[in-house]
C-alpha cells in the first residue's frame, strides 16, 4: 500500500469516527501528513476531562491541548498553564449539558472574556475567585463583574486600542478591539417565530433559573462598538491562537494587526448569528482572509434544546474555497485537539 493510500486510509477511519455517535479518537495535530486514529497514550489529548477540572496536561510541554465548552468557551492547557476563553457553563436546564459545572472549576491562569453578554460571562466572578486568576475584559465588561463577588484586584481592564500588552509566564495576550455582530434583525427574528410553535415554553422554575443567570450578563449597547475584544495569544515559542467571540465585521484595529502580524496558527472564531448559510459564510470568509489561520476551529454555533444550531460545513466549504489548504476542525464538547506548538506557522516561514 502507498503512503498515499495510507493517509486515506487513515481519513477514511476518522471520518467513520466522527460520523458514529461514539467520542472520536483524537486527530492529534490536525496540521500533520498522518491522521492519528487511535489513543495517543496521553490523557492530556485523549480524555473529554477539562485541564482546569482535574484532568491532565498534556505529557509534552510543547503540545497545546484546546478544548471547545459550548457557545464560544474555550480551555486552552499547555506546559502548566490554562487560559479559559470565556465563562457560561452554567447554562441553565434549558441548554445541552456541557459534562461539568462552574463550580468544578479549579484551575486558570487568566480568563479572557470576549464581550459582556450573559453567554459569555455569566461565571467570570464565580470561577475567577475560586481560582485567582486574573480576568481581563473591556471596560464595559468589567463594570458588571466588578458588581459581583470578585476581587477587584483579580479584574484587568483593557480597550483593545493598542499598548496593551499582558505578559504571563510562557505567553502573551494581545487584546484587539473588535465588533460585536448585528445580524439582520429580519432573519433572525423570521428563524426564531418559526421555531415557536415547536419550541417547549418554560416552566416558572427555569424562567427563574434563566433570570439569574442573566442578571450575571450585561446588554449595555456599548458591548457593540466599545466592549467587544479580540486576543491575540502567543506562546513563547512563538505559536500564535486568535481569538474572537462575535462573528461581527472586522475592524480596523484588527486589519493592522494582523498587518504587522502576518498569519496565526489557530482562529477560535465566533460563527455569525445570521443563521443563512450565504450570511454566516460571508462574515467566516471575511475573517479568514484577515486573520489567515493555518486551522479554523469555528464557536459559537450551539444552542437552546429547542433552538437552532448554526452549520458549519457549508462554512468550511466556503473558506476552503478561499483557501484550499486551510483546516477545518468542529469537535464536540470537551473533545481535545492538540497542536504541536513547535510546528508554527512562524518557524516554518523562517526556514
Amino acid at each position: 500500500m502507498t503512503r498515499k493510500m495510507v493517509g486515506l486510509a487513515a481519513f477514511m477511519v476518522a471520518a467513520a469516527w466522527a460520523c458514529s455517535g461514539l467520542m472520536p479518537e483524537p486527530v492529534g495535530d490536525p496540521r500533520s501528513a498522518r491522521m492519528v486514529t487511535g489513543p495517543s497514550g496521553d490523557p492530556g489529548c485523549d480524555a473529554a476531562t477539562l485541564v482546569s477540572t482535574g484532568g491532565a496536561f498534556p505529557k509534552n510541554p510543547n503540545i497545546l491541548a484546546i478544548r471547545w465548552t459550548g457557545y464560544s468557551n474555550f480551555e486552552l492547557a499547555f506546559n502548566g498553564k490554562v487560559i479559559l476563553l470565556d465563562t457560561y457553563f452554567d447554562r441553565g436546564s434549558l441548554f445541552p449539558a456541557l459534562g461539568f459545572k462552574a463550580a468544578d472549576v479549579k484551575r486558570a491562569d487568566v480568563i479572557l472574556l470576549g464581550h459582556g453578554h450573559v453567554d459569555h460571562m455569566s461565571d467570570a466572578a464565580s470561577v475567577g475567585a475560586q481560582t485567582g486568576a486574573l480576568v481581563v475584559g473591556a471596560p464595559v465588561t468589567t463594570e458588571k463583574l466588578l458588581t459581583q463577588k470578585i476581587d477587584p484586584k483579580q479584574v484587568r481592564t483593557v480597550t483593545g486600542k493598542g499598548g496593551e500588552l499582558l505578559q504571563f509566564p510562557g505567553f502573551t495576550v494581545e487584546p484587539i478591539l473588535g465588533r460585536h455582530g448585528e445580524p439582520p434583525k429580519d432573519v433572525t427574528e423570521a428563524f426564531q417565530n418559526a421555531l415557536k410553535p415547536f419550541a417547549k415554553g418554560a416552566t416558572p422554575e427555569q424562567a427563574k433559573e434563566r433570570a439569574e443567570i442573566r442578571s450575571r450578563g450585561t446588554n449595555d449597547p456599548r458591548v457593540i462598538a466599545e466592549g467587544t475584544i479580540a486576543f491575540l495569544i502567543t506562546l513563547d515559542n512563538g505559536f500564535r491562537i486568535f481569538y474572537r467571540d462575535s462573528g461581527g465585521v472586522v475592524t480596523d484595529y484588527e486589519r493592522a494587526a494582523m498587518a504587522r502580524i502576518g498569519r496565526v496558527d489557530v482562529g477560535l472564531i465566533a460563527v455569525s448569528a445570521a443563521f443563512l448559510h450565504s450570511l454566516t459564510s460571508q462574515r467566516a470568509v471575511e475573517h479568514i482572509r484577515v486573520y489567515r489561520p493555518d486551522v479554523y476551529i469555528p464557536s459559537h454555533h450551539d444552542a437552546e434544546n429547542d433552538g437552532l444550531w448554526r452549520a458549519t460545513e457549508p462554512l468550511f466549504r466556503a473558506v476552503k474555497e478561499t483557501n484550499p489548504s486551510l483546516i477545518t476542525v468542529s469537535r464536540g464538547y470537551r473533545e481535545p485537539v492538540c497542536f504541536d506548538t513547535e510546528n508554527s506557522v512562524q518557524r516554518r516561514e523562517r526556514h
